[in-house]
């Protein structure tokens, strides 16, 4: 989709989003910038390549959702639940993700902020499904 220079990008509401996934689970490639998506389930959507850049995904869920190349960049995943996600080379860089629990997603070549949070951390969640930021 070509823009000219200029044009103002349309922020997805939450109702379009709600619509678009009674309808199917490819959001591939879909701008969802700084869309309010809180409590959402994206279970096992194909999110490649969608931008969900400062997108608040407050306790959303992503079991098992194709999240490869996705840009996460600096949006609230607080409490998100990526179970099994696949979020190969996702840009998940300055995102909040507190609470969040990634057991066993494949988060090979993601960008992640460990600024922000030790990659320890987000390694145990990992490993062990405890939620980012908490012993367990």
């Amino acid at each position: 989709m070509n823009r000219d220079k200029g044009e103002k990008i349309q922020t997805l509401s939450r109702k379009e989003v709600l619509e678009m996934l009674s309808e199917k689970r490819d959001l591939h490639g879909i701008d969802m910038r700084k869309a309010n998506l809180v409590k959402m389930d994206f279970s096992n959507c194909d999110m490649r390549e969608t931008n969900l850049a400062y997108a608040n995904l407050k306790d959303s869920s992503f079991k098992g959702a194709d999240l490869r190349d996705a840009s996460l960049w600096n949006a609230n995943l607080e409490g998100t639940d990526f179970t099994d996600a696949n979020l190969e080379g996702a840009d998940l860089d300055y995102s909040k993700l507190r609470g969040a629990c990634l057991l066993r997603a494949n988060i090979r070549r993601a960008t992640l902020p460990t600024e922000l949070i030790p990659r320890e951390d987000i390694m145990r969640s990992v490993e062990l499904g405890c939620k980012v930021g908490q012993r367990g």
